[in-house]
């Protein structure tokens, strides 16, 4: 029997949908990161939901969708109105009423309950259909903000002899702690910070399009150390290994939607989030920034990908773990170059 309730699979089901507000949209995502059943009951709708994938991306005219939606509207207020005037004429009507004239009236009868169930679902259809369509515009909106996110970062290189930018940190220090202003350099947004602090890219960049909760950033950077706040970083940054010179080398993953691993110490919560321990369900969950849709990736030679799953290569990296790694604390760090991990 199904331990999860109907509430909780609506709320869910309102997720995939991206009709949940900011409270409600971090209810479910702590209930699928706790919860082995939440997690496989949002796989399976966005299962369902993968053959919309092959749909060429077009711009529907906006004049289209609001004649679609005011048509349906109309043959719900008609609907409505015939059945309203039905029911009024037969309250008027003699119990003694031939067989032959209940048959037109039931048949009448139906033909308004028809428009207001067909009318209804073309609302409802079309209210699925508006939002799979703005999942499709705001992940074209992402990528082509990491595209301009590198090339400020090629701007930052080109005055600073090939360099990418980089921070000391002491061994073992966190890089979870974003928004900290200390100085210590305890988190793995601070060196992406100096873009923006030195003018190299607005910190709007660093907010995702895709989720409701990005907003308008006001602020001075030259007054922070990192940014102001957690809420205000919704990309996973590329970790490096303190063995090699060069975070670059071939084609690698370099910034990507946040880590879906991290994601709860980005919830309003005392807790930071970790430990995190990997399950099976953890492992398969794609970036909430697009609903678990995917995620855009930008990789080190300028290129971004939209991928479906967490693997961007023949290697089947995972770009959110690091490899043989099963608990994270926050100070871990890959072995190898080869090894790509995003966070937080």
């Amino acid at each position: 029997m199904s331990k999860l309730s109907d509430q909780y699979k609506e709320l869910l089901f309102d997720y995939c949908f991206q009709n949940t507000n900011e409270q409600e949209t971090a209810e479910a995502q702590e209930l699928i990161f706790s919860n082995e059943e939440a997690a496989a009951f949002v796989a399976s709708i966005k299962a369902s939901l993968s053959p919309l994938d092959s749909i060429t991306d077009e711009v529907c005219p906006a004049e289209l969708a609001d004649g679609t939606v005011w048509r349906a509207q109309q043959a719900v207020r008609t609907g409505q109105l015939q059945l309203n005037q039905l029911l009024a004429e037969e309250q008027k009507r003699k119990p003694s009423v031939a067989q032959g004239i209940w048959r037109t009236v039931f048949g009448q009868f139906a033909t308004a309950a028809l428009f207001i169930i067909v009318g209804g679902g073309l609302l409802t259809g079309g209210k699925v259909a508006s939002n799979y369509a703005h999942q499709r515009y705001w992940q074209t909106q992402c990528g082509s903000q990491l595209a301009g996110m590198f090339q400020g970062l090629s701007n930052y290189k080109a005055d600073n002899n090939g360099q990418m930018p980089t921070l000391a940190s002491t061994p073992g220090a966190p890089w979870f702690k974003v928004g900290e202003q200390g100085s210590e350099n305890v988190s793995n947004t601070r060196r992406m910070y100096i873009l923006v602090k030195n003018g190299y890219l607005p910190p709007d960049d660093f907010m995702c399009p895709g989720r409701k909760s990005a907003k308008n950033i006001e602020f001075e950077p030259k007054n922070y150390n990192d940014f102001p706040d957690k809420s205000l970083v919704m990309y996973s940054i590329r970790i490096g290994c303190p063995k090699t010179a060069s975070a670059e080398s071939g084609r690698r993953a370099i910034i990507a939607d946040r880590s879906p691993v991290f994601e709860r110490i980005f919830l309003p919560s005392p807790e930071s989030g970790l430990p995190v321990t990997l399950s099976d369900a953890l492992r398969k969950l794609n970036s909430v920034n697009h609903r678990g849709r995917g995620q855009n990736v930008l990789f080190c030679d300028g290129s971004v990908v939209f991928a479906k799953i967490r693997f961007t290569d023949a290697s089947k990296d995972d770009i959110y773990t690091l490899i043989d790694k099963t608990t994270y604390n926050g100070t871990e760090l890959p072995a190898t170059e080869a090894d790509t991990f995003l966070a937080p």
